[in-house]
């Protein structure tokens, strides 16, 4: 198996729930670093979940105030998302927030 480092997503998140980062057949994605940047005058609520192919599971629910940037690390290995799960999220207001994710994938 190969192991990749790169940008795994990098978006403007929307007000109603889409997809971040969903890897494709046969990989695993391995998060390694979440960046989250408001960009608004006002503070925005930002929910990020994983999505396991069946159920849908909340990993952070936040108040990101105007101009504020929140980094949250996965040291060793990483977040583990598989070719079945995916990453998805959402903001109070749309194209407000900025989400980069970076780690690797094992294809």
């Amino acid at each position: 198996m190969a192991l990749t480092i790169k940008k795994l997503a990098h978006v403007q998140l929307a007000n109603s729930k889409g997809d971040i980062y969903d890897p494709a057949a046969s990989t695993i994605g391995l998060v390694h670093q979440i960046v989250l940047h408001n960009t608004n005058t006002s503070a925005e609520t930002v929910e990020l979940l994983i999505h396991d192919g069946s159920n849908e599971y909340q990993i952070l629910k936040m108040s990101l105030a105007a101009d504020d940037t929140f980094h949250w690390d996965f040291p060793g290995e990483g977040l583990v998302i598989d070719a079945n799960s995916k990453i998805t999220g959402k903001t109070t207001t749309a194209s407000k927030v900025t989400c980069y994710i970076c780690g690797s994938e094992e294809t």
